[in-house]
């Protein structure tokens, strides 16, 4: 009988040692109170919104972990999409960014579902809602959703200029080779203006 508890204590040991900690885990909640959070898995990843610093002898200063939000739209300037926001992610010396883009946006669902121009460069009348991210290779990659590559955001609170929460998915496809893709999932975002 000895011998039958020592291998089930075994046997739980080693099942214990397999379970894989969940990558949501090291995400925020999923918030909508203007806490600047935010972040989103890649392929199965986590990537917490975190910004990084600015380079001590470059130009730049430190990058946040959201950035953008509502545009603020001035007579005489191009009309571009009115809501471009940023979530930031420093991985091992890896910048990751996501940038989600809305013409008018509102509380709702908006589906990420045709091909799109990419400002600034673009023509504004091709530019619809869509979302991309830099996995920060540095050799000017950017996958982007497109009529092939979908996904969504759902903003759950959308209060006008400051506020802006959420949750978004989406698949994308490199800029570079259309054969390489990448999944983000399980993204939110909580932030303040």
């Amino acid at each position: 009988m000895r011998s039958f508890y020592l291998v089930l204590g075994g046997l739980t040991l080693v099942g214990s040692a397999c379970t894989k900690a969940d990558p949501q885990a090291s995400l925020p909640r999923i918030s909508q109170e203007g806490l600047n959070t935010g972040g989103f898995l890649v392929d199965g990843i986590a990537y917490p919104a975190t910004g990084w610093p600015g380079t001590l002898l470059g130009t730049g200063g430190p990058t946040g972990a959201l950035e953008g939000g509502y545009a603020r739209i001035f007579p005489g300037f191009p009309v571009r999409p009115t809501y471009e926001l940023r979530i930031n992610s420093e991985q091992a010396t890896k910048y990751v960014v996501v940038t989600l883009f809305l013409r008018n946006p509102s509380k709702g669902e908006f589906v990420l579902n045709r091909n799109t121009g990419l400002p600034p460069t673009a023509v504004d009348s091709t530019i619809f809602d869509h979302a991309t991210i830099d996995l920060g290779g540095g050799k000017g990659e950017l996958y982007t959703t497109s009529a092939r590559h979908t996904g969504r955001i759902i903003l759950s609170n959308a209060s006008r200029p400051t506020l802006s929460a959420g949750t978004f998915e989406f698949t994308a496809v490199s800029n570079l080779d259309p054969a390489k893709t990448v999944r983000v999932t399980a993204g939110r975002f909580d932030r303040k203006q």
